[in-house]
């Protein structure tokens, strides 16, 4: 499944349907005067009435589906009960490796799923276990699509498999690779390795421009400072994940990197004019979408043009995110339970207000059941339009019918088990007087980072006879704003301290783990040829990259 050849197509204004009638309204936002998005592989249908008419043909949604299988999809959503209805739209956490009590919650509170946290991952065999008994108990709670069984694995700073799956570097990583198809092919790997732990969601990839060190929440999370190469580096990841079969969501629109306030601490106000935001911003999202990414997901940010409040629970975000950038797929919320939410909202206040805003799923509610009985009870005041919950069950019970079908396509070769230390080398950015020539000779000094870090580096460098003592000074810098002088200075973390070191050769390597490092001891030895340029800007010399593009 390639997210590349999902480009959307022509818009339609009428809609064949078998058995059932389609509205434009209950595909796009309540109230939505614009249609969906489209592509131009249809669906061909029969038309049982007149078998002597021409076949007519249904046309897809930008991210796969035909618009028959979402109206299928509503018109079940709607004969639910409604306590089991209100819990679908539900993720929530999950923070123990006991996979029976993972599975009463799916039964007893009907979720659509969970987030795996740190707490719930011990080894490969347990994750496997409590992933499987949550599949099993959303089969035993009626429903016909696979639970939305999540964790968020970005890498860098935000892994909570660990050990589990290679420890792919940050995504600036990403952002620095000048070759965007071996974006897809690692990411891609990712994915069947978090499959094969029974995985069908990833939080994943971000899609913010980072503005550097005045960005407390992302940065070397984001692949970037350049809005078009952010955008294709997200593009090449999304198609990545879903070649490798699992769900990516497109985070955090309307873009977490501009803001100078952590939304899991208060909430963020974004000042800029929504046309600065579209020529920023925005650009990675709306390339996403008409790529055909199937979800997106809702930060906690106020926008004074859509009226102020959390983007999560304001009409007008998702409203943009419909009507303007024709997004037809499943929209989540940020984890509702950061401080930009709990200030303002008491528990279940949050959920039912996203829900009634656009949201199709709710991420991480401080209490699922409160969150649940909170929905039932506003459906059945009319402050919910049982209308809006059918609407959002069906776009992701679709999805979720629709990953099943990504994963039974995804390639059953096994991945590589050294992909990410060879996307660290070859994503990380040098800067050297001699490109290509072996950066250090048979001993080196390390210095700077954690010890356990200049350990992994001296071990990896060992194996190629590389000593301790003596020799060029590598200086490991582990804070994005850190600097340094040595032979050769490394970013592990954002590269902006880079521009107040001194060295004759600088490293931006985006990663701190085992396998980052090892990448870089390959670059080192000249094992590896690192074609990494620098994602972000005002930073020192021409990479290697520029010349191995």
């Amino acid at each position: 499944m390639s997210a590349r050849r999902i480009v959307a197509g022509v818009a339609v204004t009428a809609v064949f349907a078998v058995g059932v009638g389609v509205s434009w309204v209950a595909l796009g936002r309540p109230g939505s005067k614009s249609a969906p998005t489209v592509v131009a592989d249809p669906v061909t249908v029969s038309n049982p009435v007149a078998q002597s008419a021409p076949r007519q043909e249904v046309p897809r949604l930008a991210w796969g589906p035909s618009v028959v299988e979402m109206a299928r999809a509503k018109v079940a959503a709607s004969k639910l009960p409604l306590e089991v209805a209100a819990g679908q739209v539900i993720v929530a956490a999950w923070n123990s490796p006991d996979a029976s009590g993972a599975a009463a919650l799916v039964r007893e509170s009907h979720v659509a799923g969970v987030i795996l946290m740190s707490g719930a991952v011990v080894d490969a065999n347990q994750v496997r276990q409590l992933t499987a008994a949550v599949a099993e108990a959303a089969v035993a709670d009626g429903r016909a699509w696979p639970a939305v069984i999540s964790t968020d694995q970005e890498g860098g700073p935000v892994a909570r498999l660990g050990r589990l799956v290679p420890q792919m570097p940050a995504f600036m990583a990403a952002g620095a690779a000048t070759d965007k198809d071996a974006v897809t092919r690692t990411y891609a790997a990712v994915a069947r390795d978090m499959v094969d732990l029974g995985f069908t969601v990833n939080w994943a990839p971000v899609a913010d421009v980072t503005v550097g060190l005045d960005d407390p929440a992302i940065r070397v999370r984001s692949a970037g400072s350049d809005p078009q190469n952010v955008a294709d580096t997200v593009v090449a990841a999304v198609d990545g994940y879903l070649s490798g079969g699992v769900v990516p969501a497109v985070k955090h629109f309307p873009g977490h990197g501009s803001v100078t306030t952590d939304s899991h601490e208060a909430l963020p106000v974004q000042s800029a004019k929504l046309a600065d935001l579209a020529r920023r911003d925005f650009i990675p999202f709306a390339q996403a979408v008409r790529a055909g990414a199937p979800m997106v997901m809702m930060a906690h940010i106020s926008v004074g043009e859509w009226g102020g409040g959390p983007a999560a629970t304001n009409p007008n975000a998702y409203g943009y995110l419909r009507d303007t950038l024709d997004f037809t797929g499943v929209v989540v919320t940020d984890a509702l339970n950061m401080g930009a939410i709990t200030a303002s909202y008491k528990v279940g206040e949050a959920e039912v207000a996203a829900l009634a805003a656009g949201a199709d799923l709710l991420l991480l509610p401080r209490d699922p059941e409160v969150a649940r009985k909170a929905i039932v009870a506003a459906v059945e005041s009319g402050a919910v339009a049982r209308e809006r919950l059918d609407e959002a069950i069906a776009r992701v019970s679709v999805l979720m019918s629709t990953q099943s079908r990504w994963a039974e396509r995804s390639t059953d070769t096994p991945s590589n088990a050294d992909y990410a230390r060879r996307f660290a080398a070859s994503s990380a950015t040098v800067v050297a007087p001699q490109c290509g020539a072996r950066l250090v000779g048979d001993s080196v000094t390390i210095d700077g980072g954690w010890s356990a870090e200049r350990q992994a580096l001296a071990d990896a460098l060992a194996v190629y006879g590389v000593s301790q003592g003596g020799g060029k000074t590598i200086s490991i810098v582990g804070s994005a704003s850190g600097a340094a002088e040595a032979d050769i200075v490394v970013a592990m973390d954002g590269p902006w301290g880079i521009a107040s070191s001194q060295a004759p050769v600088y490293v931006g390597l985006y990663g701190r783990s085992q396998d980052a490092l090892a990448g870089l001891a390959d670059v080192l030895v000249g094992r590896a040829q690192p074609r990494g340029q620098w994602p972000v800007s005002g930073m020192p010399g021409t990479p290697c990259g520029y010349a191995a593009s």
